[in-house]
């Protein structure tokens, strides 16, 4: 039999045995960057479409990913809901109901959108520049998110259990065939996995959510319930449509879809779907690019039948080996090299070809595996390592993989039990109250606290220091461990700032001084901040001075603000392969200002390595938020 790669990947995908291991790297980023920067390499320049890059050199495509500019601009307007009108990936077509009046105003590269409901008006924007364009970011940025108070609830309640989702069948199938046995189709049904991942994902700043859980509850989940059935909508239209595989749900990760948010807010929805799909003889896809080490046995759990763009170690917690072992019983892997290693600033050429010889061990034998890069090949990569892998694929991918080459991992370590709450938080008893507070988020109760403690005459820094700084620094180690997740430490921090309001004026007297400055900022050409903002709130917790530049931050403005500010520590935030090189180009503009021996870069974010953080001159790198404390610490010298 002469294989496609379209039935070698769907023979894989429904735990069958093809020739060989697929491999289909996914190159829109990369070839959308390239094209518009003029550096394709010459054989593709003419080429209009990244697929066609595939088929020029034998490797296969998977059509997953919504490709967000190729319908006009109407298709994005409604960007900000989460909501787009690309009828050929969705196979439906979402309206607004008749009662909603949509107004949109075009200011250059931002585009601002109201919603005019019976319920209220809800106001978004979003942007995409040149500069996204050139780096080959085809979604929009958004800039004002529909939730910023609770009078938002409302109106986006009336939105979406009004929506209409009228079926697309000709225009899906119609694109699938343009495909071919080159690749696969998905019907990418919803980025989201759940209602409330869709709020906390799509609707609201990725830190305030966390905060409105708490203050907004009965809101959020009235929302919640009115979202539900838009999704419900969607269930059925996709489950009666043409296509085999079906993708709900994106970007889960341990820290933002922390455990028991995913097992309470985000499994059921996921298992629903993935039993509508199977009556129907479907395929459950869901996007699976982040850290995974909390989720496995969820994940496993869904129904979801494809792990799309699976990011295993060394840019994650997760190994391949243990991806594989954990899942391949029943769930397809996609992808399985990550997009760092394809990076020479990032991987040396000896650690690449190290990983490519390990790899057909760790999967043996081989089924349930398309090979690629996770998530997507970025534009800085070096493209004989494209070939490289894709040679080795052909050569050492033969299935059966030899029996016995599979070296399994041990089992996780199981976490220690959590210590009692008073060992952890210290054994004062003046401060009981306060370390309470701070572990529920008290923010109101916590100031009573205060003031009672420095009415009977406990001095202000003993209340900081023994009570405040003691408990974050407890906090902070527990989140760490992964004892503790996001919202607790979120609302532990805005109980101390209500705290330091009260204490401020007598630490002022007493004449506080905080352990060190810290300019921290996520660079150019990133939007991401859940990180950034973490860290930045895990160093207030225990007592660094922190100032936020913000998200996209230029090189040459972190060296402005170094110079002005004269802070101890620069933390520099990336979340994107594409955007690391910034954080080389921050280090040299201080060296070149006069500026290196002044200040301790540290560096962090999903795609960035100890060795990554070395090769470019970083004083200091942090796999995560409660790391940065212990390396920011160490930095300055401080016990």
């Amino acid at each position: 039999m002469s294989w496609t790669h379209r039935q070698r990947m769907l023979t894989i995908m429904r735990g069958g045995m093809p020739d060989r291991i697929p491999y289909a790297p996914r190159l829109d980023l990369w070839f959308a960057a390239n094209k518009a920067r003029g550096t394709l390499p010459p054989a593709f320049r003419d080429f209009d479409q990244w697929e066609q890059v595939s088929r020029a050199q034998g490797w296969g495509f998977a059509k997953v990913v919504l490709e967000y500019q190729g319908y006009g601009e109407e298709a994005l307007w409604d960007r900000a809901l989460g909501i787009y009108l690309m009828p050929s990936q969705h196979g439906f077509i979402p309206r607004l109901s008749d009662d909603v009046e949509r107004r949109v105003n075009r200011e250059g590269d931002r585009v601002r959108v109201e919603y005019h409901t019976p319920r209220g008006i809800v106001r978004t924007a979003f942007t995409y520049s040149e500069e996204m364009r050139r780096s080959g970011v085809t979604i929009p940025w958004i800039s004002e998110h529909a939730i910023k108070g609770p009078e938002d609830y409302a109106p986006l309640s009336h939105i979406f259990e009004n929506l209409k989702v009228e079926p697309a069948y000709e225009a899906f199938s119609d694109w699938e065939a343009r495909v071919g046995e080159d690749g696969y189709a998905t019907d990418y049904a919803l980025t989201a996995g759940s209602p409330m991942h869709h709020i906390m994902k799509l609707l609201m700043d990725s830190t305030q959510f966390y905060y409105h859980q708490r203050d907004c509850a009965r809101q959020m989940q009235a929302l919640s319930e009115s979202i539900g059935v838009y999704f419900r909508k969607v269930f059925r239209v996709v489950a009666e449509g043409p296509a085999e595989i079906v993708l709900i749900g994106a970007n889960f990760d341990d820290t933002i879809t922390y455990p028991p948010f995913f097992r309470d807010q985000i499994l059921p929805w996921l298992q629903e779907g993935a039993d509508l799909l199977h009556r129907k003889g479907k395929l459950l896809m869901c996007h699976t690019d982040g850290e995974n080490r909390g989720l496995m046995e969820y994940l496993f759990e869904s129904g979801m039948d494809i792990a799309d763009s699976v990011c295993p170690a060394p840019m994650t917690k997760v190994s391949l080996e243990e991806y594989y072992r954990r899942w391949s019983k029943r769930i397809t892997l996609q992808g399985g090299i990550p997009s760092n290693l394809v990076l020479a600033e990032a991987t040396t050429d000896g650690d690449f070809r190290k990983f490519l010889d390990h790899l057909f061990k760790a999967v043996a034998p081989g089924n349930r595996l398309i090979l690629g890069i996770a998530d997507t090949v970025p534009p800085a990569a070096v493209f004989d390592r494209l070939l490289r892998i894709g040679e080795r694929a052909e050569k050492e991918g033969r299935l059966p993989l030899e029996g016995g080459a599979f070296r399994p991992i041990p089992s996780p370590v199981p976490a220690q039990e959590s210590a009692p709450l008073e060992e952890k938080k210290g054994t004062d008893s003046r401060f009981k109250s306060l370390r309470e507070d701070l572990y529920e988020g008290l923010d109101t109760r916590i100031q009573g606290h205060v003031q009672e403690l420095l009415d009977q005459g406990v001095p202000a820094q003993d209340i900081l220091n023994l009570g405040l700084l003691s408990a974050m620094e407890a906090i902070g180690q527990e989140f760490k461990a992964g004892q503790l997740f996001v919202p607790e430490v979120l609302l532990a921090a805005r109980a101390m700032n209500a705290a330091l309001a009260v204490l401020e004026p007598r630490l002022s007297s007493s004449g506080r001084r905080a352990r060190g400055k810290v300019l921290i900022g996520t660079v150019y050409g990133d939007l991401h901040d859940i990180g950034k903002n973490m860290v930045a709130i895990m160093l207030r917790g225990v007592g660094f001075e922190v100032i936020d530049a913000g998200i996209n931050v230029r090189a040459a403005d972190f060296v402005k603000k170094v110079a002005e500010l004269k802070p101890d520590i620069l933390g520099l935030s990336a979340l994107l392969t594409t955007t690391m090189p910034q954080m080389k180009m921050v280090i040299e503009g201080l060296a070149k200002a006069g500026l290196g021996d002044r200040v301790k870069v540290m560096v962090g974010g999903a795609p960035v390595s100890p060795t990554y953080a070395r090769q470019i001159g970083a004083a200091g790198y942090a796999a995560d938020a409660g790391e940065a404390v212990e390396v920011a610490k160490k930095l300055l010298g401080i016990s």
